[in-house]
């Protein structure tokens, strides 16, 4: 007799609980900030908003609500503003109102052609992909031009043409839509991007300046597989790219997203005519590591933003943020990567798949040729320029371009996650190195998905054990102006944003939307007004504790008597804030406490310059109303402060 068939087991739904619980477990959400105020709604009407109108403005054919901005440029205390048919806007830094523009149409017979190879009316204009400084005096601008891309050099001062035209191929991708970076570094452009129409060839590629151009291999999917490129920085004698592609190196069925950094020698001048001829003989690349460690590591593979080089703890460091996939657990994540351990990585060990069924493997070090492949010839070395390479390193350069080792990030785990959240962060970071009254602190500031802005305190040496790492969450801020920044409908597409400028100068940040540029303030200190705790307890370092009562901001250089505590130290002392947030209590802005004084890690407080901090109590009816009075005045006049600065 047949034993009858066990039904089959269903661990689907099981696997999923257990995936939930695990990273609830592993990802616990970021905490609050250290003492939430109730603050009146945020009023955006007071930030000023560009939106392409003004001195110079678009002609009602044109259309203020139809800005397209692809690209934003800020050289000291003017904002260049690149858009669909490329116009180009340069900005007063004290208004909203655009005081040059420059209109750069595709011609007709380009669009007729785009037309005809089946694209929309709508993508057949001239988006500006590239703006770059390209010399004190000259902008260097390259457009998409209905699917012709094409480059010029324009004025800084008059946004005058210089020169002819040049071709945009391999400078400029054909599609808006297709990601792209560009840097001129010693006079010469190097640029990530595609060549062709369809999008297949992916290109690391160097033009203009005195020195041959040069181009990634082309069709070879260990060099590139399905690249999305998001920045570029130089650093020493080389130029780095951080993208993300499809992983080549696992055997899976699926197709694995992962972030990589690759990097070429800026004198690279390409192989020999046998092998590599003008193309990079530099050209290597590795994986970056940004995971929460456990027995499992958890990695967040889908580079989204990346800094430029900021020195944080003495260390030369690139922030970069994360996400998980679209169909994961949503989540985002900050890792730091210092460039000494980036280059260090491509001093190690290669990686290689001797066949196309075998797995990948390191390459033993007895069996790399010397020099070593990838390195910058250079004179007196044994080798004065790359052409002169032997063949046997040329050959093994371009058939093993992956490094074994991925890059670690600092800490062994990311500086801050997010998880569990609706709307993950984007690709825009703005980094304040010098912030507060001493500039000896460092504040992170990143966007989401729907224009909203978090802001966190950063510590670079303190230790990633603890559950929250190495920063604070300060604030989460609102940015989009849907009153101004285009019509309505646009959904959170409207909202998405481009880029986040930090204007130290005048304490705000400039963020770019599809179709306006919003400044508004680093901190909103005046919402702490009132309540010493609150004020004290924010830990922000743009905001002080002013012996008037008031909560004030503290840009760098900032003299007077204020009183402040980054470090998180216990605010216990100085009692509660009555009104709401102390039931039973009468008045608004009253502290009741023993004095205190403290210091601690990153602590700038002080009073009258002491370096500490000494508050008494304020009893009384009398005090109350002095209080309230007093608040109310400070908050109008640090409103009126902080949009006059604006």
């Amino acid at each position: 007799m047949r034993t009858p068939r066990a039904p089959p087991p269903r661990p689907a739904p099981l696997l999923l609980l257990l995936l939930l619980g695990r990273a609830n477990g592993l990802f616990p959400e970021e905490p609050p900030p250290p003492t939430p105020p109730e603050p009146p709604p945020l009023n955006l009407n007071h930030y000023p908003v560009f939106v392409g109108s003004g001195p110079g403005r678009l002609t009602p054919a044109e259309g203020a609500d139809d800005l397209n901005i692809q690209r934003v440029l800020r050289v000291n205390r003017t904002l260049f503003i690149g858009d669909r048919i490329g116009r180009q806007g340069s900005r007063s830094p004290h208004h909203s109102l655009c005081s040059q523009k420059l209109t750069w149409r595709s011609n007709p017979s380009d669009i007729n052609v785009c037309r005809m190879k089946g694209k929309q009316e709508g993508e057949c204009r001239n988006f500006v992909k590239v703006l770059l400084l390209r010399d004190e005096s000259t902008l260097f601008v390259c457009g998409s031009n209905a699917f012709n891309p094409v480059c010029a050099n324009y004025s800084m001062d008059t946004l005058q043409p210089l020169g002819d035209n040049i071709s945009g191929m391999a400078r400029c991708p054909y599609d808006p839509k297709h990601a792209n970076v560009a840097l001129f570094s010693e006079g010469m452009l190097f640029t990530a991007t595609v060549t062709d129409f369809l999008a297949i060839d992916a290109v690391i590629y160097r033009s203009l300046g005195d020195r041959p151009t040069l181009r990634t291999v082309k069709h070879d999917s260990k060099w590139f597989k399905e690249p999305y490129f998001v920045h570029a920085v130089e650093w020493g004698s080389h130029v780095y790219f951080f993208f993300r592609e499809i992983a080549m190196e696992f055997n899976y069925l699926e197709k694995v997203v992962v972030s990589r950094v690759a990097r070429v020698c800026k004198n690279d001048l390409g192989g020999s005519p046998r092998v590599l001829e003008k193309q990079w003989t530099s050209f290597l690349k590795a994986r970056l590591n940004c995971s929460v460690p456990g027995d499992s590591h958890f990695y967040f593979n889908v580079l989204q933003a990346v800094t430029g080089v900021v020195s944080l703890g003495g260390r030369p460091v690139v922030l970069a943020v994360f996400s998980t996939p679209s169909n994961s657990i949503p989540g985002s994540a900050v890792c730091a990567f210092d460039m000494t351990q980036v280059a260090a990585v491509f001093e190690g060990r290669f990686r290689e798949q001797k066949s196309p069924e075998s797995i990948w493997t390191p390459v033993p070090e007895d069996q790399v040729p010397r020099p070593r492949p990838g390195c910058c010839a250079a004179p007196g070395m044994q080798y004065n320029a790359s052409s002169a390479f032997p063949d046997e390193i040329l050959n093994f350069v371009k058939t093993h371009p992956l490094m074994d080792e991925a890059v670690p990030s600092l800490g062994h785990a990311p500086w801050i996650v997010r998880t569990l959240m609706r709307h993950q962060l984007t690709r825009v970071v703005a980094v304040d190195v010098g912030a507060g009254p001493w500039g000896n602190h460092t504040v992170v500031f990143l966007g989401s998905e729907v224009g909203t802005v978090l802001k966190f305190l950063i510590w670079p040496n303190a230790s990633t054990s603890g559950t929250t790492g190495p920063s604070v969450f300060l604030e989460e801020f609102e940015t989009y102006r849907p009153d101004r920044c285009g019509r309505s409908g646009g959904g959170e597409a409207g909202q998405r944003l481009l880029s986040l400028e930090l204007d130290t100068a005048s304490g705000g940040l400039l963020a770019a939307f599809p179709r306006c540029v919003v400044r508004v303030p680093v901190a909103r200190c005046q919402q702490y007004s009132g309540c010493m705790k609150n004020c004290i307890g924010s830990q922000d370092p743009y905001c002080g504790w002013a012996p008037d009562g008031s909560c004030i901001f503290l840009s760098p250089g900032t003299r007077g008597a204020f009183e402040q505590d980054v470090s998180g130290a216990s605010t216990a002392g100085l009692g509660d804030c009555t009104g709401k947030r102390s039931a039973g209590r009468q008045g608004a802005g009253h502290h009741q406490g023993s004095p205190r004084h403290w210091r601690g890690r990153g602590s700038t407080s002080r009073r009258g310059g002491k370096g500490e901090t000494e508050r008494g109590p304020e009893t009384g009816h009398e005090a109350d109303r002095q209080t309230r009075e007093r608040t109310h005045r400070h908050q109008q006049r640090d409103a009126k402060r902080q949009a006059d600065r604006l």
